[in-house]
């Protein structure tokens, strides 16, 4: 087989398995137990499930994302929390996305062993997935203080932070003395260096 015809093959495979979830998370909303606990409600719970898997294989993630947040605050499985994360991942939420399925992980160990492999899968690509920004000082650095997006950040470190734009503000006694506005991408290690000019001592008296 040649790598043309190898790549929309590896391509559809993370779209197979997510359907082949979402068929695991019907059945157990269709469960005879579910069923008799509360049929009306979860009749209502697998029409909401179905919209949102229509709406992840039309793309519209955001969509999708709040149905089957409605699903989770009545019925938390880890098979939703699954599709919770993989809208967060598609709309560039890396983070968020890591930690829904490390949430869903945490679950599925306990209650859906079949759903671990395609978390363990998800959670290794977006460990390579994810940018890194990594942030210096230069100049008078004596009592700066570095925040990136607002947070506390250690200069010289690899940071984790979703892909799109970030501002790096270094302060002196809360007040800013350099910034720099700039975007990460996936897969990409970004290094931003802010330059610290020194306090402006006043002209001597003559």
């Amino acid at each position: 087989m040649s790598g043309a015809a190898r790549i929309p093959a590896l391509r559809a495979r993370p779209r197979r398995r997510a359907a082949a979830l979402g068929l695991a998370a019907w059945a157990l909303l269709s469960a005879p137990w579910v069923r008799a606990q509360d049929d009306g409600a979860t009749r209502a719970l697998r029409l909401q499930f179905a919209q949102g898997l229509t709406l992840e294989g039309a793309g519209r993630w955001a969509d999708a994302l709040a149905r089957f947040e409605a699903i989770a605050r009545h019925r938390p499985t880890a098979n939703v929390a699954f599709h919770i994360g993989l809208c967060h991942e598609r709309l560039g939420r890396l983070r968020t996305a890591e930690r829904t399925y490390q949430d869903a992980r945490a679950t599925a160990r306990a209650a859906a062993p079949a759903v671990l492999a395609e978390i363990d899968a998800r959670l290794q690509d977006l460990e390579g997935r994810m940018p890194r920004i990594v942030l210096n000082l230069a100049g008078a650095t004596e009592g700066v203080t570095l925040l990136l997006d607002g947070e506390v950040a250690q200069p010289s470190r690899a940071i984790r932070v979703d892909p799109g734009p970030h501002v790096a503000v270094a302060l002196r006694h809360g007040i800013p003395v350099a910034a720099s506005a700039f975007s990460s991408h996936e897969r990409r290690t970004r290094f931003v260096t802010l330059t610290v000019h020194p306090v402006a001592i006043g002209a001597p008296r003559p």
